[in-house]
């Protein structure tokens, strides 16, 4: 091999480049803390630390989602809490206007607190987030989902409630849509309600209902009709089906329902069985409230209200118990929440460890073999002087 001077000069200097990159990569990771700048500074790594950022990213948004429906369940489940407070309170106030010491003062108070408590469940089912998103208004949640049309609510919501992804194939609902919550009740029992005709004249009324045998209630209209201390059922052709003597305290069974009266019915009085009908709560406190209003000036009027009020109790059993189911749902979207956000956080932090193992420089490390690329930077300058200075005339000497 032929040795010249522009040979080791290009040696020398190609020499000192590579060990002034060498020092230049270990001061860039130490000033950034990073180990890799690029993809050619370790091509499996880089993408392997890629794919735990793509990780990351996603774990990130999945926790967003978590406590984004963590806050929304939160403020649900104290809504539903409150509005199970206000049902409550409605049923001690029917009892307590279910007494013969009322007067029409007293009821007129009760019939008003009634009808406070059905604005106040309205308020709280038009609640919002505190971001401006009604917490029962399904999907159209930009503006209050309930109004008052002056004998039931109007809902102008969906029922489409938003799903959040929170995990791999897992979504979480973040709310109740309003017409699954406080819309669609049933009256009298839910399957069948019993009704006074207005016309009654008699002090009968009725006193408790029951399904004795529910494979023969076929969904039909029945009227029962008491004239001369008997009674008749009568269809919805008026053709009449059963009859018999009727004695104050007995029951009647009809079509698998047993009704049990109380008092003594005057000729023409008139019950009606028939398949229970849809309603709001808002209307139910409202019916409640008009039931507590309307005047009891006589044995007749008081009959019907204990009729009215023993289907209204079945209905607040009804209500109760939708507010109370839907309650238990939200409270365990909240813990599901909750716990997705601890198990995504573990994630989180175990990610950010590998990723950091694949990218963090090692200090101790990389202050050593900086020490040791300065050494080597210095001999090569050194080397570099030494050999500039010659010629190959001078090994030649």
């Amino acid at each position: 091999m032929r040795v010249s001077t522009a040979l080791l000069h290009r040696l020398g200097v190609e020499q000192l480049q590579r060990q002034q990159q060498a020092l230049l990569r270990t001061q860039t990771q130490l000033s950034t803390q990073q180990r890799m700048a690029s993809a050619a500074d370790g091509p499996a790594d880089w993408t392997a630390a890629m794919g735990i950022d793509q990780l990351l990213a996603q774990r990130t948004q999945w926790q967003a989602n978590a406590r984004a429906a963590e806050h929304r369940l939160t403020l649900e489940e104290n809504a539903l809490a409150e509005g199970i407070d206000v049902l409550a309170r409605v049923r001690e106030l029917v009892i307590q206007a279910n007494s013969a010491t009322q007067s029409a003062q007293t009821r007129g108070m009760i019939a008003q607190e009634l009808v406070d408590l059905r604005d106040q469940l309205m308020a709280i089912a038009n609640r919002d987030d505190g971001q401006g998103r009604y917490l029962f208004a399904g999907s159209r949640d930009g503006a209050s989902p309930f109004a008052w049309n002056g004998r039931s609510a109007d809902y102008s919501g969906d029922e489409q409630v938003r799903q959040l992804p929170i995990g791999h194939d897992r979504l979480l609902a973040e709310g109740d849509a309003g017409s699954e919550v406080f819309m669609r009740l049933r009256t009298g029992n839910g399957v069948y309600a019993v009704a006074a005709d207005d016309a009654n004249t008699g002090v009968i009324h009725l006193r408790q209902v029951a399904t004795y045998d529910a494979q023969l209630w076929d969904g039909g209209v029945y009227t029962l009709r008491f004239s001369g201390g008997s009674y008749e059922v009568r269809d919805a052709s008026d053709a009449v089906i059963q009859s018999g003597a009727y004695s104050p305290g007995s029951a009647i069974r009809v079509r698998g329902v047993e009704l049990a009266f109380a008092g003594t019915p005057a000729d023409g009085d008139r019950f009606t069985l028939a398949p229970a009908q849809q309603q709001d709560v808002f209307a139910l406190i409202d019916k409640l409230a008009r039931l507590v209003a309307a005047a009891q000036d006589g044995p007749a009027a008081r009959a019907a209200f204990q009729t009215g009020v023993q289907q209204a109790l079945l209905e607040l059993d009804t209500a109760e118990a939708r507010l109370s189911s839907v309650r238990t749902g939200a409270g365990l979207r909240l813990a599901a929440a909750q716990q997705a956000q601890s198990a995504l956080e573990a994630d989180r932090i175990q990610a950010q460890s590998a990723l950091s193992a694949l990218r963090d420089v090692d200090i101790a490390e990389a202050a050593s073999r900086l020490q040791q690329q300065l050494l080597a930077v210095q001999a090569a300058q050194a080397a570099y002087v030494r050999v500039q200075g010659l010629s190959l005339f001078d090994y030649l000497r």
